[in-house]
């Protein structure tokens, strides 16, 4: 039986829901809302567009990247700094006593640098040779001799193709005038009549009949010798057919199908051959084995198969190389013609990458090897006066070695740096050094002395290092926190953001779009139904912002720097850096 409840009519329920909106009208504002937005959250989800991937990119442009490190400490209260080596080796000369004054430059005293001299000299040769190739992979006449040479390859090359091509069909010709006597031969070898003792019989039944008595055997290698040359006589004939329906101006396609059914007629021949050769010795054993006599027609039907199965194996190897010599030639025709189509549209541009690329390597290992050999030099950084000397001619010396000690009024800052910044570090690097107490103050500054031997401080390892002052100011007072921005490198090249940059394992690349996006330099980017292609490049300095692409990659190629997935119930955007991920594994060249 039904509830009262739910007999009620609409009128009564409406009437009662009107009282308790009326009664309750916080509690029902609230479930309307709820309503609502239930509705809005089904109708959104209903109506939301797919998710897609939005790419952000940039073109590739040649720029300048500098790279600094940030580094903080104190002026130094001391006017005393140390001179040490940055290298290591025996003391070959001191050039300097206590109490003399120095200049800035000024040699104190020298190591043995004849390792580093010798580098330094083979990185020159290797600089000569690099430069060498590269003018001569960009020479105007090295580029006209190239196309030459390249145009004669193509034409030797279509000659050659040529000749592989009416040798071919020579050699193919002679494979049918071979195959014609021979399966002759075989015809008259079997069912001739040269059997004296049995006139009215064919040889292949006369000699079965002869010694089967004696060997029952013979008459399997009788009926494979018959099935044999009913196989290759049909195959023969179809050959045949084919090839006198050609011309030797067929094509090198059809030349080789011609070659290719040839070598399958010729192989049933030479099955044919040896299984009648087969057949007869047998039989010329059993006459032996039973002293049935001897034949002379045997013997010659024996010398005959032999001579048979000699011309047959050459045919083989023919049929084999039309087809080879030809495919061969076709080729080293299509190598040829690429190679002139490359020189004819300008030099190699690979080559050029190449040789560019080691030009470059070359003339960055004479600046290493002149660095290297400069370390073994010991030379004051400013002008002063030497307090002591703390080595002799002879001795041994290393970077944490004193040399000597030099007193100057020239200011210096002390700063402390991190073992992954103390290995940026170098002697003679510029600095800026700006100062909390005095913000408007800017100095110029050079990386003056490196203490190769670290500090442990709660398992952390650190290093100091002097700045000099280029020039000295007398609002600068010992003791002030100073802040110093030491230039660790320039360099110039095609330049891509940072986060353009990914890494697998140790493999850089970069993401392409070519063509290029269109829209996608926006900062929303834009969608694309493809993906960009990965890029393999080698990356040189970076600033954390900009990376320098040494090789890889080709001024106006368009990078991905981020990209911007798409959520699909509100239309909100999630960006991704491109750091990592991809599709690793799958790179390709672009540029060099």
């Amino acid at each position: 039986m039904d509830s009262p409840s739910l007999r009620q009519n609409p009128a009564t329920l409406w009437r009662k829901s009107r009282t308790f909106a009326s009664a309750h009208k916080v509690w029902t504002f609230v479930i309307l809302m709820l309503a609502v937005y239930g509705g809005y959250r089904a109708y959104a989800a209903a109506t939301a567009k797919p998710a897609e991937t939005r790419y952000v990119t940039t073109t590739v442009a040649t720029g300048t990247v500098v790279a600094t490190l940030t580094e903080t400490g104190q002026v130094s209260a001391s006017q005393q700094l140390t001179l040490s080596p940055q290298a290591s080796g025996q003391v070959v000369g001191v050039y300097v006593t206590p109490g003399e004054y120095v200049y800035a430059g000024q040699v104190v005293a020298q190591l043995d640098d004849t390792t580093a001299a010798q580098a330094l000299q083979n990185a020159k040769l290797a600089l000569e040779t690099a430069q060498l190739t590269y003018e001569q992979d960009t020479a105007t006449s090295t580029l006209q001799l190239n196309l030459v040479n390249a145009q004669s390859a193509a034409t030797n090359a279509q000659i050659a193709l040529t000749k592989a091509h009416d040798d071919a069909y020579t050699s193919i010709a002679g494979i049918y005038t071979d195959l014609s006597t021979i399966v002759t031969g075989l015809d008259n070898a079997l069912h001739d009549s040269n059997v004296t003792s049995r006139p009215n019989q064919e040889n292949i039944d006369a000699y079965t009949n002869l010694v089967s008595s004696h060997d029952d055997s013979i008459n399997v290698y009788a009926n494979s010798a018959q099935t044999a040359y009913t196989a290759a006589y049909t195959a023969y004939q179809n050959a045949v057919a084919s090839y006198q329906a050609t011309n030797d101006n067929i094509s090198n396609a059809d030349l080789q199908t011609l070659a290719q059914n040839t070598y399958n007629a010729v192989q049933t021949v030479a099955q044919a051959v040896r299984a009648a050769h087969d057949f007869f010795n047998r039989v010329s054993s059993d006459y032996t084995l039973y002293n049935l006599g001897t034949s002379s027609e045997l013997n010659t039907l024996l010398a005959n198969t032999n001579t048979y199965t000699t011309t047959v194996s050459t045919d083989l190897a023919n049929a084999l190389s039309a087809t080879s010599n030809i495919v061969s030639a076709e080729q080293t025709l299509a190598q040829a013609q690429n190679a002139l189509q490359v020189q004819r549209g300008g030099a190699n541009t690979l080559t050029v990458k190449q040789a560019e690329l080691s030009l470059k390597q070359a003339q960055q290992t004479v600046t290493t090897a002149e660095q290297t050999l400069a370390n073994y030099t010991i030379t004051a950084p400013f002008a002063g006066t030497i307090a002591n000397v703390g080595v002799q001619k002879y001795d041994q010396a290393s970077p944490s070695t004193q040399v000597a000690t030099l007193v100057t009024s020239k200011e210096t800052a002390d700063i402390t740096v991190n073992e992954v910044d103390a290995s940026k570090l170098e002697v003679g690097q510029k600095a800026t050094l700006t100062f909390d107490a005095l913000p408007n103050l800017t100095i110029v500054g050079t990386v003056a002395s490196i203490n190769e031997v670290g500090t442990v401080t709660q398992g952390v390892v650190s290093y100091s290092a002097t700045i000099a002052f280029n020039t000295d100011n007398p609002q600068v007072k010992p003791g002030m926190s100073v802040t110093a921005n030491i230039i660790t490198g320039i360099q110039t090249g095609l330049v891509v953001p940072a986060s353009a940059v990914k890494t697998n394992g140790n493999t850089s690349y970069v993401q392409v779009f070519s063509p290029p996006l269109a829209g996608s330099e926006s900062a929303t980017g834009a969608p694309s139904a493809t993906a960009p292609q990965d890029v393999q490049v080698v990356t040189g300095l970076s600033d954390n912002t900009q990376t320098i692409i040494a090789s890889g990659l080709s001024a106006g190629a368009q990078v991905v720097t981020r990209t911007v997935a798409s959520t699909p119930s509100t239309g909100t955007t999630a960006s991704a850096p491109a750091f990592g991920g991809g599709r690793p594994g799958a790179f390709r060249v672009l540029g060099g």
